[in-house]
């Protein structure tokens, strides 16, 4: 076995089990290896290659995830982490400019950013919600690469959260996202990590968790900073990120289940805020970001 990303032989099993098929109570039948390079330290399985390869198009994945692929469902659930996502790109570049977002779902983080963006490409796999967004008067594609044959050398600025960790080819999705981008244009991508005092403090209660079917990968820094190197980027900047807070840990040691963003009467805003930036400083944070420049 070599790892897929740098090449090395040194790789090792970290987890053989079942793991989770995108519904929220579900798992595999089957047991699945889960591989971690010990040089970049990049994490997989390849139960993907298992699956129907349009599950993303044919709004399978959709269905798994929320319920249904209507857009509509979509909007409701997801408008609440809008500002989240504001927090990680600022709002002062995208004015005037040319916007992508990859995997930009029922899209909306973009209906947002149009109201500055001089033009707005949506790239998204499913297809039930391409009517939606082309009502938005947004140019929308599939895959980056399609949308390189229009945008190639033309986008400013390009932003992609929980995306790249879906994808077979880690790689070509950042070569495709350079090759939209014009000379000086920016990227940032966005990748959850495995939540590693998670998978400290609960082993395989939360292994079997945090892999799933549809992540066939996660990224370390290492591995990140690699591959968008070698996709033609500068100026790479790698930023920590903790999403959850002490609620959210307490409630797994607790509950041995998740419940995303808990709280407690006892756990008051400064001792959260401490216990986020504590883990960002750590590098135990549970999330990714990749800044880059063409």
């Amino acid at each position: 076995m070599r790892c897929k990303l740098c090449g090395s032989e040194n790789v090792k099993v970290i987890y053989n089990g079942v793991i989770k098929t995108g519904l929220l109570d579900g798992y595999t039948k089957e047991k699945w290896p889960v591989y971690q390079c010990q040089m970049c330290k990049a994490i997989w399985n390849e139960a993907q290659n298992k699956e129907d390869k349009g599950f993303y198009e044919n709004g399978e994945y959709r269905e798994r995830v929320d319920g249904d692929d209507q857009i509509q469902t979509f909007r409701e659930k997801y408008d609440g982490q809008v500002l989240d996502k504001f927090n990680m790109t600022g709002t002062e570049i995208f004015r005037d400019k040319v916007v992508a977002d990859i995997g930009c779902g029922g899209g909306c983080f973009l209906d947002f950013v149009s109201g500055v963006a001089d033009t707005v490409i949506a790239v998204e796999p499913t297809k039930s919600y391409h009517k939606g967004l082309k009502e938005r008067n947004y140019k929308v594609y599939s895959y980056a690469g399609e949308a390189c044959k229009d945008y190639a050398d033309k986008v400013d600025v390009i932003t992609s959260f929980d995306v790249i960790e879906h994808v077979s080819e880690p790689k070509e999705f950042a070569s495709d996202i350079y090759k939209l981008l014009k000379q000086g244009g920016k990227c940032i991508v966005g990748t959850p990590t495995d939540y590693p005092v998670l998978r400290q403090l609960l082993g395989e209660r939360f292994d079997k968790f945090i892999f799933q079917v549809q992540h066939p990968w996660i990224f370390s820094e290492e591995c990140l900073k690699m591959i968008f190197e070698e996709a033609g980027f500068k100026n790479i900047s790698i930023e920590k990120k903790q999403k959850y807070g002490l609620g959210n840990l307490l409630h797994w040691l607790n509950e041995k289940e998740p419940r995303g963003h808990s709280t407690y009467d006892f756990v008051t805003p400064t001792m959260n805020a401490a216990y986020m930036a504590e883990m960002e400083s750590m590098g135990n944070s549970e999330y990714l970001i990749v800044r880059g420049e063409k």
